[in-house]
């Protein structure tokens, strides 16, 4: 018989130091650094000499942070407090620093429960963290950045529906009529529905005749935009064709790629004024022959004057005509949907602004009249008076673009930025006497465009930090667009030419027709891709372990769609996984030898004791043999999980009724569960084609469950039902109940709920795991439903025989 013996505390706190968790012990109400392994104190950036130090004294940079007051609170509770990627400030290197951690501060108790210490584990989870803030971010701004041009596309439609002058937009090399506003209709002599979304030469074939063709196609091959004035057309009036003068304007368009895609036009009918002006040309000459006549003869000068007096009357009348044209013209600027001012003389003083100039500068229509200087005395260190002054003097325009301006607003000066043009109004000589602005607010564009920005650094900067390979599969066409990591955990030179097929194809044999499989599934049904598999390496054959997660985007329109994911080494992560798995299968199976001589042992002195005078002993015996029996399941259960990892847990599936199997269960486990009453609602027998041991085990874990996690109530009520093609079994007590944050893990392998109810039970987490892997396996769903402090309910299901 081998000699007993135990650690003491040198050797306990020297096996502590050796852990690869970071973790520390605390005692007292200043929380005194009992002890530290190197994990612990590397986090803290300190040696051993902290050791026997309040927390607070031996790490200063956590003073004014939570940790001190929560330990305190563990302390006197007893309640252990656990936290996930909690952020902490500490000094690394010299410098503050901001990391993310999962710790768990756990009481530790003595055998009258009193608490004599704390036990902190933690491990550092900033790099995930990180990645996580950081792709939210991402996909934040990327949302900002769609809601922005989608709204852009809008006001555009909605200027070129309300703008005072003929406008439309043709799309293609067809030039399909996509926008036409009321004005360019009437100009037309169509209607929207004689036009919209057909070529404009077949909608208005009396364009072909006129050279307009040629025009169209030259602006979409060059780009050189084209403008004419007072160009003879003939055009549709009251279903006649009549001749008539516009002035417009060809430009081309461009999409994203900075490819011409269509063409803007901008017109206006200039019919009446170039014919008034006609007239009074031909008014002029008339009135030079009559000058002529009356040299010659005096006689005709009666009649001259007459024909005289009926020009001046007419000149009058175009006179008229003209100033009801300034006053239309101003009118015009006050309704037109962007912001207008005209400014008169050198001085630049304010002679027309319209109302959304006036709100764009903060401004109210007393500022007219006064010069530009007087009634913007902010602009004063600010490029506007010198741009201005530059336009008056040149009598050149100056086109703006998102210029940054300071602009006063209720006495609090706001930046903004926006595009602009400076016009000069020009006399007949040619001289400069007043410019007109046109501008138009871009701050929210702008705002939007560098924040997009700002966060496509950021996520390119996370991405690389995070040593994270990315790629893009164009759904169309499925070309392959991997980064240079990403090339680099296949195989590949950054340099190389890497197909879809290629990269496929490295991924190891058995795990790549479901890596395929998957991405399919993400691209043509929208499914997450969430997989972890091995890839060879291409040129050296090194096999690396890679996480990839990828989803589906799609452009502003809906239209085009894309795959893009990330792919993160875990080759260590999963060595780690295999050696633990290796560890607990070889550990679990050299002790059952023992075990299985212990539980022979302990049966054959049940037998001997069973008619023992001493009530004791036999009562020890008993609860002996509970002990290895749990033993026993705990050992097969570390085995079955090590079998499951490796994928040689075998299902051995016959047909049984699983009714009769639930009472055999009962009867089993209700010999040793002598608090509690077991019941079965009545039902009747249900045949399951399912591996009759494992199905057992799942019952037989979910009832030992209930009773542990029942500890005062007796009552656990078990049902077994058909549901259409499945049977349904459910479990039933009135114990502690779970929280609904647990509910979600409880079947996540060694996830055990931790309170203040629960410290005293035993187990490794790995019961509920091994049960819903079972169920699954047998294509069933396993849950369960929960209210704290009432009771819990765990259900399964199973296809029908």
């Amino acid at each position: 018989m081998s000699k007993s013996f135990s650690l003491d505390k040198d050797q306990i706190l020297e096996v502590l130091s050796l852990s690869q968790n970071a973790t520390a012990i605390y005692a007292g109400d200043d929380i005194i650094i009992q002890a530290a392994n190197d994990a612990m104190l590397a986090f803290w950036g300190k040696d051993r000499n902290i050791i026997g130090k309040p927390l607070e004294e031996a790490v200063p940079e956590l003073k004014g942070q939570p940790f001190k007051k929560i330990l305190q609170e563990v302390l006197s509770t007893g309640v252990s407090n656990i936290g996930n990627a909690i952020p902490a400030t500490l000094l690394v290197d010299g410098k503050l620093q901001t990391s993310y951690y999962n710790y768990q501060y756990r009481a530790i108790k003595d055998q009258s429960g009193k608490i004599y210490c704390i036990l902190h584990t933690a491990s550092d989870v900033t790099e995930k963290e990180l990645n996580r803030i950081a792709l939210q971010k991402a996909k934040e701004q990327e949302e900002a950045q769609t809601k922005a041009l989608l709204e852009s596309e809008r006001n555009l439609r909605r200027f070129i529906l309300q703008a005072p002058v003929a406008i439309a937009l043709f799309k293609g090399l067809d030039f399909i009529v996509e926008i036409a506003n009321n004005r360019a209709l009437e100009l037309w002599g169509r209607s929207l529905e004689e036009v919209s979304n057909k070529p404009i030469l077949e909608a208005m074939p009396e364009l072909k005749s006129q050279g307009i063709k040629a025009l169209l196609d030259n602006v979409y091959t060059t780009g050189e935009t084209f403008s004419a004035t007072e160009l003879p057309v003939k055009i549709l009036r009251n279903g006649k064709y009549v001749n008539a003068y516009v002035n417009f304007i060809y430009e081309a368009q461009y999409n994203a790629e900075g490819n011409i895609n269509g063409l803007i036009t901008i017109g206006t009918d200039v019919t009446e004024a170039v014919l008034a002006r006609k007239n009074i040309e031909q008014s002029s000459g008339e009135q030079f022959a009559l000058n002529e006549e009356l040299q010659a003869s005096n006689e005709a000068l009666i009649a001259i004057n007459e024909e005289l007096t009926e020009t001046q009357a007419y000149l009058q009348q175009i006179v008229d005509a003209l100033e009801e044209s300034e006053s239309r013209f101003r009118y015009l600027v006050q309704q037109a949907p962007v912001a207008i001012f005209i400014l008169n003389g050198r001085s630049l003083r304010i002679e027309t602004m319209n109302n959304l100039m006036l709100k764009m500068l903060g401004k109210t229509a007393d500022i007219v009249g006064k010069t530009y200087i007087e009634a913007l005395p902010e602009f004063a260190d600010q490029p506007f008076f010198k741009l201005l002054d530059n336009v008056f003097a040149t009598g050149e325009t100056f086109y703006g673009n998102e210029v940054k301006a300071v602009i006063e607003f209720d006495g609090i000066l706001k930046e903004g930025y926006y595009n602009f043009t400076y016009q000069p109004i020009k006399d007949n000589n040619g001289i400069t006497n007043g410019i007109i602005c046109v501008s138009v607010d871009v701050t929210e564009q702008v705002n939007a465009r560098k924040k997009v920005e700002r966060a496509e650094e950021s996520l390119r900067m996370a991405v690389d930090a995070a040593e994270l390979g990315s790629y893009y599969i164009n759904v169309v066409d499925r070309i392959f667009v991997p980064s240079p990591k990403l090339k680099e955990f296949f195989g590949y030179a950054p340099d190389e030419e890497v197909p879809y097929e290629a990269a496929i194809n490295q991924i190891h044999p058995d795990y790549r027709q479901a890596a395929a499989d998957m991405v399919e599934a993400a691209i043509t049904k929208g499914i997450k891709f969430d997989m972890e598999y091995p890839v060879i390496a291409h040129n050296d054959g090194k096999t690396r372990w890679v996480r990839g997660i990828g989803t589906v985007q799609h452009d502003n329109n809906g239209t085009d769609a894309y795959f893009t994911g990330v792919l993160h080494e875990i080759t260590e992560k999963k060595q780690d996984e295999m050696r633990k798995n290796d560890f607990i299968g070889m550990v679990s199976h050299e002790l059952k030898t023992p075990l299985t001589s212990l539980t022979a042992i302990v049966q054959v002195m049940n037998a001997k004791l069973k008619n023992s005078e001493d009530p004791f002993i036999a009562n020890a015996m008993g609860k002996a043999n509970i002990q290895v029996k749990k033993m026993s399941n705990m050992i097969n259960g570390f085995l079955n999980i090590s079998r499951l990892e490796s994928g040689k847990i075998f299902i051995e599936k016959n047909i049984f009724e699983i009714n009769v199997l639930i009472l055999e269960v009962i009867d089993e486990i209700q010999m040793t569960a002598f608090m509690h009453s077991i019941s079965l609602v009545p039902c009747p027998p249900i045949k399951v084609n399912a591996d009759r041991d494992k199905i057992g085990s799942v019952i037989s874990n979910l009832l030992t469950n209930a009773i542990k996690y029942s500890p005062k109530a007796q009552q656990i009520i078990m049902n077994c039902e058909k549901i259409g093609n499945t049977v349904q079994v459910s479990i039933k007590d009135e114990g502690i109940g779970i929280k609904p944050d647990d509910l979600d893990k409880l079947f996540d392998r060694y996830y055990r709920v931790e309170s203040k109810h629960t410290s005293h039970i035993s187990g490794f987490g790995i019961g509920l795991y091994l049960s819903a892997e079972i169920i699954q396996r047998h294509g069933g769903k396993i849950w369960a439903e929960s209210e704290s402090a009432v009771g819990s309910t765990f259900y399964f299901t199973l296809p029908l025989s």
